[in-house]
């Protein structure tokens, strides 16, 4: 074999070397499609799989820390961070790292950790199964009304609870709640809630989205057709979700906030959404935003 057939032979190995990796949960992650399209349109290699087979995949198609870089969408306090810190400790770069998935995707500690850094957020409990039923009906004379939520995100909401006088004989729902320790957080009363999607500590003034409750306390900014657009987004939302994703140093977030009478106050930080409906209401490609970002960093390796 000649020397030039060798080095066409190597770089076609190394065109097939995977330059960005997207980190998916177990199940489907359809707007993982719409972040590689993205990224192929603009001649980049990005492939997708899940956090189960991440490791697996690195080695098997000659993946390396000056070759690829890792986009998760995917975030547990435990087992997806013990994944990621791992590959950080091999030299791998991690979008977001480790660190800030750890901490954003646990909804306590996030909390604290926002306390610390003075930004507006609910007073925030974590206590056992066991104990919060007296808890609870504690915390409503304190509270007035209480919100009952896992410490990690489940079911859209599904098993977010809130109590009052009027209704705490039905603490009993909190048992559809699988873990063994629960929040417990003092009830924001909102007029609006809003999502923020921040890249790189930009906030996209295209892609502001909010919603209001209206027949129940809970409203959604996450795959609901009916969410609204701001078409000039205020500006004190956007400077505090650009600070709230510098503290959490979140790269790429999706941070939602509640408008209250007293201002805003931030319900929870998001890094794995599906913003599929997001795109389609507001006819804003978030997705470009976030290859642009991937490559980027791509090319710094």
């Amino acid at each position: 074999m000649t020397i030039l057939m060798k080095l066409l032979n190597l770089f076609d190995h190394m065109k097939t070397i995977p330059k960005i990796v997207i980190v998916k949960t177990i199940e489907e992650d359809e707007y993982a499609d719409f972040i590689i399209k993205e990224i192929s349109l603009q001649g980049g290699n990005a492939v997708t799989t899940n956090i189960k087979n991440l490791k697996t995949y690195l080695n098997k198609n000659n993946c390396s820390p000056s070759k690829t870089i890792i986009h998760s969408r995917t975030a547990h306090p435990d087992y997806t961070y013990k994944v990621l810190k791992g590959l950080e400790d091999e030299g791998y770069k991690v979008i977001n790292s480790a660190e800030s998935i750890k901490l954003t995707s646990d909804k306590y500690n996030s909390c604290i950790f926002a306390k610390q850094q003075n930004l507006p957020c609910a007073q925030t409990v974590k206590i056992s199964k066991q104990e919060a039923k007296s808890f609870i009906k504690e915390k409503i004379k304190d509270w007035n009304e209480v919100i009952v939520k896992p410490i990690t995100s489940q079911g859209q909401g599904e098993f977010a609870f809130k109590f009052d006088q009027n209704n705490i004989d039905q603490i009993n729902q909190i048992k559809a709640i699988k873990d063994s320790q629960l929040i417990v957080q003092e009830f924001i009363n909102y007029q609006r809630l809003n999502r923020v999607i921040v890249i790189n500590g930009r906030a996209l003034e295209g892609a502001v989205f909010w919603d209001e409750p209206k027949d129940s306390w809970k409203c959604s900014v996450c795959l609901n057709p009916k969410v609204k657009v701001y078409q000039n987004p205020p500006k004190q939302l956007l400077e505090l979700a650009e600070t709230i994703a510098d503290k959490f140093k979140a790269e790429i977030s999706f941070i939602d906030i509640f408008t209250t009478a007293k201002g805003y106050v931030l319900n929870e930080i998001n890094t794995a959404c599906n913003l599929v409906i997001n795109e389609k209401v507001s006819k804003y490609s978030i997705s470009k935003d976030i290859a642009n970002y991937l490559l980027n960093c791509a090319k710094k390796i």
